[in-house]
């Protein structure tokens, strides 16, 4: 008898595309100079944990680099955006949002959207909600 011996050729597994619509009021842990970490409760497309360090140095310009936290793995990136009032008690803001990488199911997430939200400067908390598309 001859062996026969089988090969595998490996398969591309196609990327998974996902529509995110996550949202969540996050609360103060802690900051230095001018940076403020929130944390809290995300609902919606991926629903989980958030951690978020928002820059805000006094201009109308604020950044934000996040991680949010779910059953299957990370994601992380960030946003540049424009508060609106930055004199007001709770200015909002709203700019451009950029998914950079993850962990576990989420390792090779990409994406961009929009990320929305409020700063209350009493208490810096920050209520936020992100719009946009991720492949991973």
């Amino acid at each position: 008898m001859a062996a026969v011996a089988a090969t595998v050729a490996p398969t591309a597994s196609a990327a998974h595309i996902l529509s995110v619509r996550d949202e969540g009021s996050l609360r103060y842990v802690t900051s230095e100079a001018s940076s403020i970490i929130d944390e809290g409760g995300l609902r919606g497309s991926l629903p989980g944990r958030g951690r978020v360090l928002f820059v805000y140095n006094g201009s109308p310009n604020v950044s934000a680099h996040f991680t949010i936290r779910t059953a299957a793995g990370t994601v992380s990136g960030s946003a540049h955006c424009r508060l609106h009032n930055p004199t007001s008690l709770t200015p909002s803001f709203r700019g451009a949002l950029t998914i950079s990488g993850g962990s576990g199911r989420y390792s090779h997430a990409r994406g961009s959207g929009e990320l929305f939200g409020v700063f209350h400067r009493r208490g810096y908390s920050l209520m936020v909600q992100a719009v946009g598309r991720m492949s991973y």
